[in-house]
């Protein structure tokens, strides 16, 4: 308070910089009239000339910056006007507001009283075709008017479609929201103005020549679909010209571009164009999902088509587990209607040769849809909210209480398939159509670049696993990722680097006294001295690798090659297992064992196989019917073995 001076650098400081040239520092310990030091006051900052001149010096002694790259320009600057029209239309597309941000547009583009138009952004059209649409805020839907759900409208009448856990706002934070940041009023527009705003956004995008991408026609069709008595006549046009387009730049589709078409001609109970849809849906390798499954069911319930509510029902049960209340519906009304006592089709719209192949689908069959034999006007007796058995597979109540559900294991085709791609996905590093793709899946990094001494060398070990298959006579019960058990509860920071020898032996005893064949396999590196721990041999040496000999213990290991990926080799000696003796190369289709299954034990959710696999639907219901997840739970202590040591074992 004194207006003294005071130094910034202490006085016990040492310099932190010295120069050879004699020039000061810019730190000193102590202050002097050779090194003057920077120094304030409380009321004014002041700096001495010599201190300004020094401070100046050092800085151009100093080394410059490696980073002298300069930030290259914008070759073309847009018109402000551009940005702050963007910003405009995408606040309206915050809350909804289609005629706000359709005022924004039409003075933009407007000629009148001498103004100059704004050329318009392709970003800013796909904006307002999406506002046309009514989903980017995710809940205009339309009412049963004909117009749009006003966007003021409580959520609680709102229908979503949530998926996940829900996240509670605190009462507060939605008191403020609503205090501060009310949402505008909205008129709310008809379904018939929109098409037609949506109709003349894309003339003037193809008056300009900017091309649409697949979101952008997704929202044109599904504006279109949405009114009652539209023109599926131009909804087919418009997706003729989406595909072409598609095709002509490479980009991929998706499945929403035929949706709003499916559920269109199911709402008019149109079946023959229906199934025109959907046999183009499969034709971009491409599935239904449910709620596409559920709109099949109600207009196959809707014209009476037995053969195609039974192969949407099929499909329904592949790629759904747990069916939503809407599709439930959809099942029991079916069951409910006439059709379902009819032997014939009633219906004259939809031939049942029309139909995906079910052949091609590989699907297995839920049973009949129809029941010519019952008396009663209602063929079939429904039981709601049955209960099951998970272990036995056995009904406890309902109508068919006491009976056992029936398995539907996978076809010799469908395993032969997944067999297939698991042996190129090891010897190529992928399937031709992900070559492209340079990552593995599963979050496992990207792809090894293979060369062709690499490729040679995976053949050679690729086909001595196949030999060492065949000659345990493809008979293996139980493939046992070796890795994933004896790494289980292993990830302590005193743990050791190897896996739990014990762990994965004890294993595989519990399924060798269940009268199991077992099959083990580990990686080579396991097995190197610098890692494998020395009293892990005595473990090991019950382990048999030979596989024409018949192993003491009952357990087999066959350890991977150097440089491969073990979970390829457990899952083809799966694959191959399931066949039975005959193995996948097995053309007599008698010598099969349909009946019979080979699985595998691990806690490895195979994403990476997921992901790079082509029949993902045959793969995950391969994985559903044949992985067994595992724990291990509390010690316990065992009778002493020949050492006289008393054991401990996890079980």
């Amino acid at each position: 308070h004194n207006d003294k001076p005071t130094a910034i650098a202490s006085s016990d400081e040492q310099p932190t910089r010295s120069s050879s040239s004699g020039t000061p520092a810019l730190a000193t310990p102590t202050a002097s009239a050779s090194s003057p030091v920077l120094t304030t006051t409380t009321a004014t900052t002041t700096t001495t000339a010599s201190a300004a001149t020094n401070i100046a010096l050092h800085t151009t002694t100093l080394t410059p910056s490696k980073n002298t790259k300069k930030r290259k320009l914008k070759k073309k600057q847009k018109d402000p006007a551009i940005y702050a029209l963007r910003h405009k239309i995408q606040m309206c597309a915050k809350h909804d507001d289609l005629p706000t941000a359709l005022d924004h547009y039409e003075r933009a583009t407007s000629t009148s009283s001498g103004n100059t138009p704004i050329e318009l952004e392709p970003q800013t059209y796909y904006t307002l075709l999406g506002l046309c649409d009514g989903t980017l805020c995710k809940h205009v839907e339309p009412a049963d008017n004909g117009t749009a759900r006003d966007a003021n409208e409580p959520p609680s009448k709102r229908t979503k479609l949530h998926i996940g856990t829900p996240r509670h706002r605190s009462e507060s934070s939605e008191s403020n929201d609503e205090t501060t940041t009310p949402p505008p009023k909205i008129a709310p527009i008809s379904l018939e103005e929109r098409c037609r705003h949506a109709l003349h956004l894309k003339s003037q995008m193809d008056l300009h020549k900017i091309h649409m991408h697949e979101t952008a026609y997704s929202s044109l069709l599904r504006t279109i679909c949405k009114m009652p008595n539209c023109d599926m006549d131009q909804a087919e046009f418009i997706l003729n010209e989406a595909e072409n387009y598609l095709t002509k730049h490479h980009q991929k589709r998706k499945l929403r571009l035929y949706a709003c078409l499916l559920h269109a001609y199911a709402a008019r109970g149109n079946l023959t164009r229906l199934v025109v849809v959907w046999k183009r849906v499969l034709g971009q390798t491409l599935s239904l999902t449910e709620p596409e499954y559920a709109a099949v069911m109600r207009c196959a319930t809707m014209v009476g088509n037995s053969d195609c509510m039974r192969v949407a029902l099929s499909d329904l049960a592949e790629e759904v587990s747990v069916p939503s209340h809407d599709t439930i519906k959809a099942i029991r009304n079916w069951f409910m209607s006439e059709h379902c006592g009819k032997v014939e089709n009633s219906s004259k719209d939809g031939d049942a040769a029309e139909l995906p192949p079910m052949s091609d689908l590989d699907r297995p069959l839920l049973g009949p849809v129809i029941n010519d034999t019952s008396p009663s006007k209602l063929p079939f007796t429904i039981s709601p909210a049955c209960t099951l058995d998970p272990l036995t597979g056995i009904l406890t109540s309902g109508c068919l209480k006491g009976h056992a559900l029936s398995p539907c294991p996978l076809s010799p085709s469908s395993l032969h398939t997944l067999q297939q791609m698991n042996e190129t996905i090891v010897l190529q590093g992928n399937v031709p159509q992900h070559a492209d793709n340079p990552y593995q899946g599963g979050k496992k990094g990207k792809k090894k670049d293979l060369n062709e001494p690499m490729i040679s060398r995976r053949e050679t070990q690729w086909q001595h696993f196949n030999n060492w298959i065949q000659q345990a006579n493809n008979n293996f019960t139980i493939v046992i990722d070796a890795a994933n058990v004896g790494y289980y509860q292993c990830n302590f920071g005193t743990a050791p680097k190897h896996v739990d020898y014990h762990q994965i032996h004890w294993m595989a005893k519990h399924f060798v006294n269940l009268g199991h064949k077992v099959l083990l396999v580990l990686h080579q590196r396991h097995f190197h001295p610098n890692l494998m721990p020395s009293w892990a041999h005595a473990v090991v040496d019950q382990w048999c690798t030979d596989a024409e000999r018949k192993s003491d213990s009952g357990i087999y290991l066959y350890r991977a090659h150097t440089g491969t990926n073990d979970d390829c080799y457990w899952l083809h000696a799966a694959l191959s297992c399931g066949f039975g003796e005959g193995g996948a190369d097995e053309v007599d289709a008698t010598k099969r064992d349909s009946t019979r299954r080979c699985l595998v034990l691990t806690n490895d959710e195979m994403r990476d196989h997921h992901f790079q696999m082509l029949s993902q639907r045959q793969f995950l219901r391969w994985k559903e019917r044949h992985q067994i997840h595992f724990k291990f739970g509390d010690w316990e202590t065992v009778p002493p073995d020949t050492s006289g040591r008393v054991i401990r074992r996890r079980i």
